[in-house]
């Protein structure tokens, strides 16, 4: 008797052993497979444009684009999130700016693993590459729910890849011309809205804005403009108000139609005052090389 209980002892305990094992190896693969999943989204994310993709865009077929979204991603995404994706230009944004700049995006270094904290959650570094000789680092975190379908991507800072695509064009006069748009997208929320230059004397690296405070809240808006090199240009704008200027020896110059006031030598602190409607410019910094006339040039290329 005492042999058949132990028999059924031990079988019982192997059994549940196998059954643990089983269970263990299963939540495990689970786990592989979505880690896997999460990997193939932000490669997809974080490439190309294709070429199927980038005929779309060439053709702006919106509806073609939108189904190509929904076709790479939906698997991966829960309906709601993926709905949420495509309104909000998630997936679509790198290779629209990628498009944009007549170049492409391909994957480096890359780093995807489970959140210590979190089972869900993933977090990813991504080293983005561009054609034009440009790279980029992402890095952020890939949410999911039980059903491992994604419901949350989010950035920890984008903005090193989305100035990465620009493809600085060097001007006849050795200046360099500059897309705007990041800068009124970055500043739509202001009070205000100021004109911004297309051309300036340097491949801008990075773009630092600064609001008034207190009372200057509504009113200011500072711009430091920085290259790769240690050269860097400030842009003030003031609505509806004035820069102070009175100790400053400065002389009239044309900017276009507009007159203005320069102050500053070559190889020194160069200043432009001007004003454009209710809005008072004060462009300044010390670059080498730069002329009166170049900055000058830079004034009338505001838009």
């Amino acid at each position: 008797m005492m042999k058949k209980i132990l028999f059924i002892a031990i079988a019982l305990f192997i059994t549940a052993g196998c059954t643990s094992s089983q269970s263990t190896g299963e939540n495990a693969e689970e786990e592989d497979m979505t880690e896997e999943e999460v990997t193939k989204v932000l490669e997809q994310v974080f490439s190309g444009p294709e070429e199927e993709l980038a005929q779309l865009y060439e053709e702006n077929d919106f509806e073609g684009i939108s189904n190509y979204y929904m076709n790479q991603f939906e698997p991966y995404f829960t309906e709601e999130y993926m709905t949420d994706a495509i309104n909000t230009n998630l997936l679509s944004s790198f290779h629209q700016k990628a498009f944009g700049n007549d170049v492409t995006m391909e994957i480096g270094n890359q780093s995807v693993e489970q959140s210590e904290e979190t089972e869900t959650a993933y977090d990813f570094e991504m080293q983005i590459l561009i054609s034009n000789g440009q790279k980029a680092d992402v890095s952020g975190r890939v949410n999911t729910n039980e059903d491992g379908e994604i419901t949350r991507i989010h950035y920890n800072d984008i903005q090193t890849l989305l100035h990465a695509f620009d493809t600085s064009v060097e001007t006849e006069e050795g200046l360099f011309n500059y897309d705007r748009s990041r800068l009124v997208s970055r500043t739509e929320d202001q009070a205000y809205q100021p004109k911004y230059p297309t051309i300036m004397p340097f491949e801008v690296d990075g773009v630092e804005i600064k609001a008034g405070v207190m009372e200057q809240k509504d009113t200011l808006l500072t711009f430091t403009f920085h290259a790769e090199t240690n050269d860097r240009m400030e842009l003030k704008t003031v609505k509806d108000g004035d820069i102070f200027s009175q100790d400053m020896e400065t002389e009239e110059v044309a900017i276009g139609d507009q007159t203005g006031r320069y102050a500053g030598n070559e190889g020194e602190t160069q200043r432009l005052i001007w004003k454009d409607g209710s809005i008072l410019y004060e462009l300044k910094g010390n670059v080498d090389g730069l002329s009166k006339d170049d900055l000058i040039t830079v004034a009338e290329s505001f838009k």
